[in-house]
């Protein structure tokens, strides 16, 4: 049965009134005789009956609308809150790890989505798409994508890597040397061979691993102090070196052969079933501006 002629049958035994009907719906007393009849042909019962100028509601009438209005009621609750849910457009749900929350996304959301309330999760790969999958945050960023049936990930540009180290240090130590700071939390399900946050190719080359620190702020603030060198996109430094004294400024060192011009791809992480939107774009455009713009 179509829901609109239910709707209609409804608010005619509500008024029991035509014309008031009429006027309720915004559509003209013809139309809603017309959508009846076809009602009644539906259920097989003769629901209204002309009496004078005016219906009268037959007992099977009265009968199908003590059924339905219960129904038509939940079901327009749940038109309610989906349409409060799309007019809350200017609020999102973001998961990252540090390498985008740490100074990117202040970037990000300054310059694209400053009109909208937003929630950033630290999330690791993996948890990303799971948060994903619950729907507990709208989009992902990363650059580990972790496999997943219900989720996709979007490459909507690159970033090149780079090992980095207060200006002036390490200079006179070779590769092998070179004392590393790098994420303490490990990637589990990886499609490739790296096993930490960083995205170390750990199965082209060996390093010499130091210190290991749960948060990206405590490993850039080892290379500040000249205790470590790091792992790190060239984009998260320029953006660190805007917001700290020159004296502090971090630079990239040399690196083993087989790391140098690294390149990782940035990935919009979403659910399948989500329909492209405004706010997809919006998301692309605004990395793809800050990386030319660092």
């Amino acid at each position: 049965m179509d829901l609109n002629r239910l709707q209609y049958f409804l608010v005619v035994c509500q008024t029991e009134h035509m014309k008031r009907a009429s006027e309720i719906l915004g559509i003209s007393s013809p139309a809603i005789s017309k959508a009846l009849k076809i009602l009644e042909e539906e259920v097989g019962h003769k629901l209204i009956i002309n009496e004078g100028r005016g219906i009268k509601i037959t007992d099977k009438g009265r009968e199908l609308a003590r059924l339905i209005e219960p129904q038509l009621s939940n079901l327009n609750k749940i038109k309610d809150e989906l349409d409060s849910s799309r007019s809350l457009v200017n609020s999102i749900r973001f998961g990252t790890f540090e390498v985008f929350s740490t100074y990117f996304a202040g970037e990000l959301f300054h310059k694209v989505f400053k009109d909208y309330e937003v929630s950033m999760y630290e999330l690791i790969p993996g948890k990303i798409e799971q948060a994903l999958e619950d729907f507990q945050i709208d989009y992902g960023i990363t650059y580990l994508p972790i496999p997943h049936p219900k989720i996709e990930h979007i490459k909507i540009g690159e970033v090149s890597m780079g090992v980095f180290a207060k200006k002036n240090t390490f200079k006179n130590l070779d590769f092998e040397e070179l004392p590393f700071v790098i994420p303490i939390r490990p990637i589990d399900s990886s499609p490739t061979k790296v096993k930490g946050l960083d995205g170390w190719p750990d199965d082209l080359v060996y390093r010499n691993i130091k210190y290991r620190v749960g948060l990206m702020e405590s490993a850039l603030e080892f290379l500040r102090q000249g205790m470590a060198v790091a792992y790190l996109p060239t984009f998260v430094v320029e953006l660190h070196n805007r917001s700290v004294k020159s004296e502090f400024h971090l630079s990239e060192v040399d690196a083993h052969v087989k790391v140098k011009k690294q390149k990782q791809g940035i990935y919009l992480v979403k659910r399948k079933t989500d329909i492209e939107s405004d706010v997809d774009k919006k998301i692309a455009k605004g990395i793809r501006t800050i990386m030319k713009t660092t």
